[in-house]
């Protein structure tokens, strides 16, 4: 787990504009997560992990169980329910924000980078957001 504890650099995104127009989400919100470019670190104590996010204009930290769902608030101050499952290198969450719609975000880490796959269940495309250390 070379991983842990390294800072992740936003390097370049692959279809994020279209995923982010596929959420039909308020255009400013589009925005703001269009131009957001955080860095991410992965860090394990004792049986829970912490996966902070961090912008020039914030910093998200966001503790975590392996496989434990959990209430998380995500932009505009909804509540989705969360599951973080960890599976070698690979660290997928799943945002359920209704019992039929859920956003999967799978991170895969390596020593020098991460790639981080964005999904959900009323879109058919895959987009990419990649970082390096």
């Amino acid at each position: 787990m070379a991983y842990l504890g390294k800072l992740y650099k936003h390097d370049k995104d692959e279809n994020f504009d279209t995923f982010l127009n596929s959420l039909d989400f308020p255009a400013d919100i589009i925005a703001a997560y269009s131009n957001s470019k955080p860095d991410h670190k992965l860090e394990k104590n004792g049986d829970s992990y912490t996966l902070t996010t961090i912008t020039p204009d914030q910093t998200k930290v966001v503790t975590f169980k392996d496989g434990v769902e959990f209430d998380e608030e995500v932009t505009g101050g909804r509540v989705v329910k969360t599951t973080f499952t960890v599976d070698g290198n690979t660290l997928t969450q799943v945002q359920k924000f209704t019992d039929v719609i859920a956003i999967t975000k799978k991170r895969e880490y390596f020593e020098d980078k991460l790639i981080l796959t964005l999904t959900w269940t009323n879109w058919d495309g895959i987009a990419r957001r990649y970082y390096k250390v």
